[in-house]
């Protein structure tokens, strides 16, 4: 992970932009009603793998019949 100014540049126009906290936090409020974590699916798999536990969505629906 890089340092903030790396990724910032200028750190007061960034602090200085609007915030829009409705969008922000859009995507956490909808993992809170889920309880499932919030990422791209490379870091998912990645804290699966630590885990050991499945944490992405699985396919909806009935499962298929084995034979």
């Amino acid at each position: 992970m890089q340092p903030v100014l790396d990724r910032v540049g200028d750190f007061a126009a960034f602090l200085a932009e609007r915030f829009d906290e409705n969008a922000a936090y859009a995507a956490l409020r909808r993992a809170e009603t889920i309880g499932r974590p919030v990422g791209d699916p490379g870091w998912l798999r990645a804290l699966e793998k630590r885990t050991g536990r499945v944490l992405a969505p699985l396919k909806r629906g009935p499962k298929a019949k084995r034979d």
